[in-house]
């Protein structure tokens, strides 16, 4: 996919250093986990038991043949002993990204928000057991072709509160 910054080739045309680019990611990074440990502060002062919260950046558009052309920090985390959404949706709205928007999901419900740079969803699937699982992904952010590597191999953030 082009987005005219790369001419097709994953190469930026448009002059830039990738200063910019590298400066979004990492702001995405900061905000996503702060989103996830507040919601994980939140949901642990209700009652919940947090587990496994963590982040890293993946590939989110592809440059044929070497990798990737953009990368998106991506954060997750089990909240068990929370049995329904109810616990979760104040918080959600509390983020002020939004108003969260509640879909079916097979087996559950999913909670959404999103301010256009983050998405911020929680899922619970009653059958599965008593957990929320909570998601937040940034923006998909272009990486020269001889970056790409170092951003991939970064070692996942412990977003524990």
């Amino acid at each position: 996919m082009d987005d005219g910054r790369t001419g097709g080739t994953g190469d930026r045309t448009d002059g830039s250093d990738g200063a910019a680019t590298s400066g979004a990611a990492e702001a995405d990074r900061t905000r996503a986990g702060d989103v996830v440990r507040d919601l994980l502060a939140g949901l642990q002062a209700d009652g919940g038991r947090p587990t496994s919260a963590t982040g890293s950046f993946r590939g989110c558009r592809e440059r044929f043949p070497e990798g990737v052309a953009a990368v998106e920090y991506v954060a997750s985390a089990r909240v068990d002993g929370v049995d329904d959404l109810a616990a979760v949706a104040p918080r959600l709205a509390g983020l002020g990204l939004g108003e969260p928007s509640a879909t079916d999901v097979p087996g559950g419900r999913r909670l959404a928000v999103s301010d256009g740079g983050l998405t911020v969803t929680a899922t619970h699937r009653p059958a599965a057991g008593a957990f929320v699982l909570l998601g937040v992904v940034g923006g998909c952010h272009d990486v020269a072709a001889d970056d790409q590597d170092s951003w991939l191999a970064r070692a996942p953030d412990d977003l524990t509160p």
